[in-house]
């Protein structure tokens, strides 16, 4: 790039701006003299827009590698839903564009790219709507409890995701937990890294067991109990 003067473009350009799931290995690196609004210089090198980036992006990666870049870059307020309503038709990449976003709906961006994959991941169990993000728990008198990742009001469901912690996380994630579970009664699933990304059958098919047993409870009437 800086032998050509060029501005850095697709896995790059994904690179440079830090986006969720792209890799320089065998992807193609697009060139080009053409000034892109929103160009800017990363580490020295100029780099397109972000919503450039994506574009070409979409042309090289599948719906579901392509929807954790765009949540990354919603993530980083590098672009809005709306950046891509005028697109042109017969750009590269515009059919699985309009395809993710119509997949994908309005809400707010995830806050991580486990929990993208645990969105991603949730589409696999049938019958299972998409999720509410980041819904905000309050006590009757309207104190706020937490805010949960992921969570299916309707079905009192919700579920925590376990990263990698620092120091003193999971006790203040077992708190929060204790707490929303209190506040709501809801039943709680916790998911890792290492499930959600190693063994993704056996997580979709736990989740899918904590839906019946939401179901379930649901028909019950509810209970004040909430199980891990």
């Amino acid at each position: 790039m800086l032998a050509s003067s060029s501005a850095a473009r697709g896995g790059l350009a994904g690179v440079l701006l830090g986006l969720d799931s792209v890799v320089l290995d065998g992807m193609p690196v697009r060139r080009g003299r053409r000034v892109d609004h929103g160009e800017r210089v990363i580490g020295g090198v100029r780099c397109v827009s972000a919503l450039r980036a994506l574009v070409d992006l979409a042309a090289q990666l599948d719906d579901d590698t392509w929807e954790q870049v765009l949540e990354s870059a919603l993530r980083k307020r590098l672009v809005a839903l709306g950046s891509f309503d005028d697109l042109p038709r017969h750009v590269p990449g515009v059919r699985r564009i309009r395809r993710v976003l119509t997949t994908r709906g309005d809400g707010p961006p995830t806050e991580s790219l486990l929990e993208t994959l645990m969105v991603q991941l949730a589409r696999t169990v049938p019958g299972l709507p998409p999720p509410v993000r980041q819904l905000v728990v309050t006590w009757p008198d309207g104190t706020f409890v937490a805010r949960v990742d992921l969570c299916w009001p309707d079905l009192r469901l919700f579920i925590e995701l376990d990263g990698q912690h620092h120091e003193g996380q999971p006790v203040y994630d077992a708190r929060r937990q204790t707490a929303v579970v209190a506040a709501t009664g809801w039943l709680v699933g916790r998911f890792t890294w290492r499930e959600v990304v190693r063994t993704p059958r056996s997580s979709a098919r736990r989740l899918a067991a904590l839906v019946d047993q939401a179901r379930m409870r649901s028909l019950r009437g509810g209970s004040a109990e909430a199980s891990a």
